[in-house]
């Protein structure tokens, strides 16, 4: 079996009592694999007593939590259990988070995710353009009736041709983006329709023929009034913001943070207001285009290829343009009321409590897919529209 990890992958270790919101306290959920909690259930002495004490079934084994903490952090931030037994009994949850992976016939795909410091510190740092490393792994592939060879292949080359259209320094990000929903919309009616030979056509054609022609023609049609209007960019987003608001609320962070943003930027500004403030903040911004890109890319390698399953394309962009938008609004937020200020440790801060609202409930990702369904705001003409206009107004 082969992995495929990021090129900064191997930078990561964790901080353990360094971290300032570690995934040890913060209300975050601990569950217990199976083999882990027969071990515990075994487990003699003090610290097996009280770990037992400490289990709750729910849906799954998990601790107690104590405060929104996890009972066995100690006062110097470490894990008792870790100290005293070892990481080989800690459950799969506590060993491998941040790290993610995916199973795609002999690939395994493993990262490190964004609700964690210094995950984001890794991956918003660079300057490079996205890369895979590929390795040997120990692991044997498990058989797979769903996984179709043929299809995932051309899910992997249509993703390679993504990270080189992000990779376009001369786009604005908008623009970019504006070319991916184009291509992802292309290659789902291909799927809808069944023909899947097609799939290489679309993907030759924006991998050979240069972007900005792609964008240029697209732009036409929205100058010529294909597109339906848009009059303002704000209320737009407000529209999409629906669907974040309606999630379930994870950590208090998120709840401030929301309201947070309704009420200062789209409730306390008019559209003129909303105009100004986003053209200025992006301005303040130049030299540090990268972090977008950095972000975009990390939500392409982290689920455009589960398209492999599903074989929801187009749903894969939608969430990449959807999640940029909103984490945008949070970053115009934190710049206003930082006296139009916006440092590196705020790009953190504003992903991590993102991050670990949207990405870690199955419940609230599956939420965001039913809005790109059903609500017009996400059709793929409606967003390359907004991207459109909020890239001039920028």
């Amino acid at each position: 079996m082969k992995l495929r990890v990021p090129y900064y992958y191997d930078e990561f270790h964790c901080i353990a009592g360094e971290c300032k919101d570690n995934c040890c306290v913060g209300g975050w959920e601990i569950d217990i694999d199976e083999d882990t909690y027969h071990y515990y259930q075994n487990l003699e002495g003090e610290l097996g007593e009280r770990i037992r004490e400490s289990i709750t079934k729910t849906d799954e084994y998990c601790f107690k939590l104590n405060n929104g903490n996890c009972p066995f952090l100690l006062e110097n931030g470490l894990c008792e259990i870790h100290s005293k037994l070892g990481e080989e009994h800690l459950g799969v949850v506590c060993s491998q988070f941040p790290r993610f992976s995916e199973y795609y016939g002999e690939i395994k795909e493993t990262g490190i995710g964004l609700a964690c410091e210094e995950a984001e510190r890794i991956i918003f740092s660079s300057d490079k353009h996205f890369t895979v490393v590929e390795k040997d792994c120990e692991e044997e592939p498990v058989e797979d009736s769903e996984y179709d060879e043929s299809f995932a292949q051309k899910i992997f080359k249509a993703r390679d041709c993504v990270f080189k259209i992000l990779e376009r320094d001369d786009m604005s990000i908008h623009e970019r983006l504006i070319v991916l929903l184009s291509m992802a919309n292309d290659m789902q009616e291909c799927i809808n329709s069944d023909d899947f030979e097609d799939i290489d056509r679309v993907i030759t054609m924006y991998r050979r023929e240069q972007p900005e022609i792609v964008l240029q023609n697209l732009c036409e049609e929205f100058d010529d009034g294909s597109f339906s209007e848009i009059s303002s960019v704000k209320d737009e987003i407000r529209k999409i913001l629906y669907i974040y608001e309606d999630m379930e609320v994870l950590s208090p962070e998120w709840d401030d943070a929301i309201k947070d943003l309704i009420t200062n930027v789209h409730e306390g500004m008019s559209d003129d207001d909303y105009n100004i403030f986003n053209e200025e903040f992006l301005r303040s911004q130049v030299g540090r285009e990268y972090e977008y890109r950095n972000l975009l890319e990390y939500f392409v390698y982290r689920y455009y290829a589960k398209s492999i399953y599903d074989y929801n394309v187009l749903g894969k962009i939608q969430m990449i343009v959807s999640n940029f938008l909103v984490i945008k609004e949070f970053d115009i937020l934190r710049w206003f009321k930082n006296h139009k200020r916006f440092s590196f440790q705020d790009r953190i801060d504003t992903v991590h409590v993102f991050s670990r609202q949207v990405e870690y409930s199955e419940d609230n990702i599956e939420i965001m897919y039913d809005g790109f369904l059903f609500d017009d705001v996400f059709t793929c003409d409606n967003l390359m529209k907004l991207l459109w206009i909020d890239s001039a107004t920028s």
